[in-house]
């Protein structure tokens, strides 16, 4: 797009000299040389500031375009970790509404593995939604943890948790 702006600014230049020198009687007479000149000048300043026009405006497509795979990249990261997160939670759910708090213990274990490596993403996209989950799973943590858990106050803790994961998952 520039070497056509280029080409035409020197082409239009050429053509302008050309034009300006046509009779002999004007080539001696000072004013035409120099308002062909001035045009010249003009239409070559004219030139070089739309390729320079035409090169922002293709640097600025390019951000946008880097932009948006950025954000869906990003997105669908968040996406995946947070079905990894789900994935934990309702085996988790599982395990409580069947009163094996071990098992549910066991498999709540595994969320920080998970959370470990989808957790900085999450945070990324949304901080918010990060310090909601942080908070829910400490909740899930302290109702799990009791000497005897009691199964409403889990599957409370651990139905917060999914509202929140699944908060963060909407694209």
């Amino acid at each position: 797009m520039i070497r056509i702006s280029q080409l035409l600014a020197l082409g239009t230049v050429g053509l302008l000299s050309l034009a300006g020198c046509s009779n002999p009687d004007q080539a001696s007479n000072p004013s035409v040389v120099d308002s062909s000149q001035q045009a010249s000048t003009d239409a070559a300043k004219d030139a070089a500031g739309a390729a320079n026009t035409a090169a922002d405006a293709a640097k600025d497509a390019a951000g946008a375009a880097n932009d948006t795979a950025q954000n869906t990249a990003t997105s669908g990261t968040v996406a995946m970790g947070a079905g990894e997160l789900m994935s934990v939670v309702t085996n988790t759910e599982t395990a409580v509404e069947a009163g094996d708090f071990a098992k549910a213990k066991e498999e709540f274990a595994k969320f920080g593995d998970s959370w470990s490596k989808v957790g900085e993403g999450i945070k990324t996209a949304s901080s918010d939604g990060y310090t909601a989950i942080e908070t829910n799973v400490g909740n899930v943590n302290t109702a799990l943890g009791e000497a005897q858990p009691d199964k409403t106050k889990v599957m409370d803790a651990l139905t917060a948790l999914s509202t929140s994961i699944a908060s963060v998952a909407k694209p």
